[in-house]
């Protein structure tokens, strides 16, 4: 049964099409430079402690840019800088743990790096966390992640936009009270950050 659970937790993510972060607006500085700085270069500043740094390496070698593709040294990378509370990196971690990029499926591991990518205000972690609650018929939950993912002051309007659309359709096969359950473990949600 764990093991039918995990491949279509794998299965979900290798077709959901959600996409991997960049370092966005929430996250102040020149990505062009860390984008071209030489792998040694990057590493050098990486293992100083430096998170945008980190990122930068764990993308690079999550997607084999310049460096051979190694999806466990970018789990390291990601998982540092994710530590310095570095959001894209938090939100590609657990996707990383979703999909059972690099590392074996594991969802809780998803969900503690997808939550906290939330708290800092990413939506689309919460609609990423939406989409497992979803696929699981946990549909309060996703309701819950979904609204979170669509209040103003998210980060991707596209996302926000997304997230409207779904609240729609699964209003449909929610009880009024169940809504109202959702919303209230939303702002609930909030007001914990």
């Amino acid at each position: 049964m764990k093991l039918l659970k995990a491949t279509l937790f794998t299965a979900f993510f290798c077709t959901a099409g959600i996409a991997q972060a960049e370092l966005v607006a929430n996250v102040p500085l020149d990505s062009s430079r860390f984008e071209q700085m030489s792998i040694s270069n990057l590493t050098a500043q990486a293992s100083q402690g430096n998170d945008h740094a980190q990122f930068y390496l764990a993308k690079r070698y999550q997607k084999g840019i310049g460096v051979a593709k190694n999806s466990l040294k970018a789990i390291e990378w990601y998982t540092r800088a994710a530590n310095q509370n570095v959001t894209p990196a938090q939100l590609n971690l657990g996707i990383m743990y979703a999909r059972g990029e690099g590392v074996a499926v594991n969802e809780q591991q998803a969900r503690y790096w997808l939550e906290r990518a939330a708290k800092r205000g990413d939506n689309r972690a919460s609609y990423t966390l939406a989409l497992i609650d979803e696929k699981q018929r946990k549909l309060v939950d996703a309701y819950k992640w979904y609204d979170l993912s669509a209040r103003d002051g998210m980060l991707n309007e596209q996302v926000r936009n997304k997230a409207r659309g779904k609240i729609g359709q699964l209003a449909l096969n929610l009880s009024s009270s169940d809504v109202a359950a959702a919303r209230s473990q939303a702002d609930s949600w909030f007001q914990t950050k």
